[in-house]
């Protein structure tokens, strides 16, 4: 049976992984038949925000035992994540990947993708194995990618300043809204916009992620 591994980052669009997307993602990968686990980050939120009141909690919570209200318990640390057993990698968006597994969405330009994603990204890469990325982070594979792939094409949806972000990285942004993906075969990177596009509905975003995953599970 396709296996692919999924990664997450929390649990909540404001702080974590954005749970409609990952959700939508896991139930697409049912839908065509693929197998999945899921792999998060055993650390600390870079914050915890509280999702009624859109304010900072002083809280503290962990981005793997968040990640696991999603995975339904069943989740794994990314050091455990080992590409040879999967044919792909899936990552749905959220402001949470942006302040965690990369740092983007607090610096910007200047932010890094943190190590371990970092090298899960790359070794996908290296092994040729499609990776399908969601909302902000096709920006955090373009990071991860930038020194590695040539002619890289990813959707930041209609997102200006990414796009020009991704231009000065030497990178082709591909304006798309959130129903449709953006296939770069050459590089074997699926894109889609999803909640990048502010407007978006939740069946727009759904249609975006279902896309993604068919393309996969028939390529893989």
């Amino acid at each position: 049976m396709k296996s692919v591994a999924v990664l997450l980052a929390g649990c909540g669009h404001a702080d974590g992984s954005e749970i409609q997307e990952s959700v939508s993602a896991l139930l697409a990968l049912s839908r065509y038949g693929v197998d999945y686990e899921c792999f998060s980050v055993d650390a600390d939120q870079y914050d915890v925000i509280d999702h009624l009141k859109r304010v900072k909690s002083k809280e503290k919570r962990n981005l793997m035992v968040e990640a696991a209200r999603i995975a339904r318990g069943k989740i794994k640390d990314i050091s455990e994540l080992d590409p040879n057993n999967y044919e792909a990698l899936v990552i749905p968006g959220g402001f949470g990947v942006a302040k965690n597994l990369f740092t983007y969405g607090l610096e910007g330009r200047k932010g890094i993708v943190i190590e371990p994603v970092r090298d899960v990204i790359l070794d996908f890469y290296r092994m040729n194995k499609y990776i399908g990325a969601i909302c902000i982070s096709p920006m955090m594979v373009a990071m991860a990618l930038e020194k590695e792939a040539t002619g890289l094409l990813i959707t930041p949806g209609y997102a200006e300043n990414a796009a020009n972000d991704l231009k000065e990285m030497g990178i082709t942004p591909v304006l798309l809204p959130s129903g449709e993906i953006c296939i770069d075969k050459m590089n074997k990177v699926v894109s889609t916009p999803a909640y990048m596009n502010s407007n978006a509905t939740l069946y727009e975003v759904y249609q975006g992620i279902d896309k993604l995953v068919k393309y996969l599970a028939d390529n893989i």
